[in-house]
């Protein structure tokens, strides 16, 4: 389906988890950012692995490439021990052979890591791409009730800022998070080797740090937490605000929303310094753990040296070099685990949401064996439908038409009535909750949406155009369109009027949302790409609603070419396009209350005739005032020479008391 239009606009909210969504103590969009992760969750792991799979080699190479940097990097401070031992021995041999090992060690490390780089970076690009496409088009699938309660500032972050930490987790981090246990594996192995007791001393300050560890944490978690949920009502709110800019601007809201704003902004600032104040006062703990342990390893191989023999002096010296060096190596890798627990926490949690989104299942879905319409002849009924958003509150009741093909029907009621929902219904944007909906006799439900979709179309009273040309947009539901269908499609509906005045024609760039044009002009474009798609069924939703009269003209006679020989469904409050409805559907409370033509409705006398009188004679004095200039219009009036028509002779007005 082509959706030729859209809109809305909103203020400020500081709806975070709450409020419309599905409550429980979950997001709008049935997440909770109060959620950090667990450090390992096996489901998310799990459904990663698919996403690493096609990348198995590159993995492999990389993973052995890390292990090579890693043993070249930690055994370094061990060789130079051996080099000193061996020049305090006089074996000049041995020390320029160990010179050479370190020499390659250093090139085999730069090596590896640069392979490791280029193979993991060009992993997780892919990876990034694939992930995020997914999560794309998958949301373009989901049903309009997913969307209803759905904040886009948080849908945003979900497709950016979570999709990117899951690729950090699965290629640096993950790599990094390796590295560091083989690199403690290798320092624990070769001090053992070296000299046991010092390897003791370095160990002994381990269980104080892990105490430490664990209560810091708890800090940090709940620290981390603050974070993401301060950051996911500053996305919220911004995304809220931009689209809501002209309500914002038209109300006068900008010095309120801007101290909301900066009151979110301030909180998200608290929060990320109060998380960064917490991670750097982890870190001097690793290194008083660190001087602990380098007095000790010197103390004790001193004191381990004077006892020594002179034999066993050089060797103990070695050691005592080893272990100096070995130290700061030893607490590198506890120091990065430490900086990457809240990172695979926020990856984790991530990757839940990630996939919670993949996971899904759109509402509106084809049966199997569904059926593809290849052409239809436009023949809609409703049998008996009913409808509701949420449980217990009917929105339509016993809803019974049928529409030959080519024929208009035009919907009226209050607001409320479910003038908007019918037409939802009909192009499948929610399902019946009772009854059925049929397409030349297809059940909508038993028909491959794709191809119902293709054969309808929808006109919003706000026109929502996208960023390129004009022609981009004619074309936008029909992308390979020839320039001269497009010109067509144009001059069918009078766009290419105003069109043609462009100094750059049909290539005129339009602005985010056609906002370089006025309501009108935007309005034809949306008629002509209307036109050039074809499609056999039209939903009009108050096409002319924000327009004036001059426009109007025009519009109407786009709709006139629109409209022919489509079976078309116009919600409208403007007179001229009700008058040339086939049949004129009035809706209260949820059910056809009166249908008709215009005149048929106005000898009845009931809810049309009093929705006549009350806005269309109204629309009428309008009108005529903006052709005629206000005196001129009241004598014309007076003398009962204009009809709703424009013809000479008096206006039918219904009877008062009606």
């Amino acid at each position: 389906m082509a959706m030729w239009g859209g809109g809305g606009a909103a203020g400020w909210s500081s709806n975070i988890g709450g409020g419309r969504g599905m409550g429980g103590g979950r997001g709008s969009d049935g997440w909770d950012d109060q959620y950090l992760g667990k450090v390992y969750d096996a489901q998310v792991v799990r459904r990663m692995a698919p996403y690493v799979r096609p990348y198995k080699r590159e993995v492999i190479i990389a993973f052995a490439a890390m292990t090579v940097q890693s043993i070249a990097n930690y055994a370094q401070p061990f060789i130079i021990g051996l080099t000193v031992q061996a020049g305090m021995q006089g074996n000049e041999r041995r020390v320029f052979l160990l010179l050479g090992v370190l020499l390659l060690m250093a090139v085999g490390g730069w090596l590896s890591l640069y392979v490791q780089q280029i193979v993991i970076n060009n992993v997780g690009n892919r990876i990034l791409v694939k992930l995020r496409t997914d999560m794309y088009e998958h949301m373009q699938g989901l049903s309009l009730s997913f969307y209803d309660r759905m904040e886009v500032g948080r849908m945003i972050s979900r497709l950016t800022s979570d999709v990117t930490v899951i690729q950090d987790l699965l290629t640096t981090g993950s790599l990094n998070f390796a590295a560091d246990f083989v690199g403690l594996a290798v320092v624990i192995t070769l001090a053992v080797q070296a000299d046991w007791i010092l390897a003791l001393v370095t160990f002994a300050v381990v269980p104080p740090l892990l105490v430490i560890m664990v209560y810091w944490s708890g800090h940090a978690k709940r620290a981390f937490v603050n974070v993401r949920v301060q950051v996911s009502a500053l996305y919220g709110t911004l995304a809220e605000n931009l689209s809501g800019v002209r309500a914002i601007q038209s109300m006068s809201r900008e010095g309120e929303n801007s101290r909301r704003f900066d009151r979110l902004n301030q909180e998200n600032r608290n929060a990320a310094i109060w998380a960064g104040l917490l991670t750097a006062a982890v870190l001097p703990a690793v290194e008083i753990a660190v001087a602990i342990a380098l007095c000790g390893v010197i103390v004790v191989g001193g004191l381990q040296a004077l006892n020594a023999s002179n034999i066993d002096v050089a060797k103990m010296l070695g050691a005592i070099t080893a272990f100096t060096l070995a130290v700061g190596k030893f607490f590198d890798p506890i120091r990065d685990l430490v900086l990457q627990y809240t990172m695979v926490q926020r990856a984790m949690a991530g990757g839940e949401r990630v996939f919670e989104v993949l996971d899904t299942v759109p509402k509106i879905q084809d049966r199997p064996g569904a059926i593809e319409l290849e052409q239809i002849e436009g023949r809609v009924d409703f049998n008996h439908v009913y409808f509701h958003y949420v449980e217990g509150i009917p929105i339509l009741q016993d809803v019974d038409l049928h529409v030959v093909p080519g024929e208009t029907i035009a919907f009226v009621g209050h607001t409320g009535a479910g003038k908007t929902t019918i037409t939802s219904l009909v192009s499948r944007g929610y399902d019946v909750t009772g009854g059925a909906i049929r397409i030349d006799g297809h059940d909508l439900r038993d028909i491959q949406r794709r191809s119902l979709t293709r054969h309808m179309g929808v006109v919003l009273q706000t026109p929502y155009l996208f960023s390129g040309t004009i022609a981009d947009n004619i074309a936008y539901g029909l992308p390979d369109a020839k320039p001269g269908d497009i010109e067509a499609a144009a001059r069918a509906v009078g766009a290419d009027e105003f069109i043609a005045r462009l100094p750059n024609g049909y290539k005129t760039l339009l602005r985010q949302g056609g906002q370089n044009f006025s309501v009108g002009q935007r309005q034809l474009i949306s008629f002509a790409r209307a036109i050039l798609a074809a499609p056999r069924i039209l939903v009009l939703d108050e096409a002319t609603a924000y327009v004036d009269t001059q426009t109007e003209v025009i519009i109407q006679r786009a709709l006139r070419e629109l409209l022919k020989g489509r079976t078309s469904f116009v919600i409208a409050h403007r007179l001229s396009t009700i008058r040339e409805a086939t049949r004129i559907c009035v809706l209260d409370e949820g059910r056809i209350a009166e249908i008709g033509t215009h005149e048929e409705l106005l000898t009845q006398n009931g809810i049309y005739a009093n929705l006549y009188r009350m806005t269309y004679e109204t629309e009428q004095t309008q009108r005529e005032t903006e052709m005629l200039g206000e005196d001129a219009a009241i004598a014309r009036r007076r003398r009962g020479e204009v009809t709703e028509s424009g013809q000479a002779g008096e206006l039918p007005v219904p009877a008062p008391g009606a």
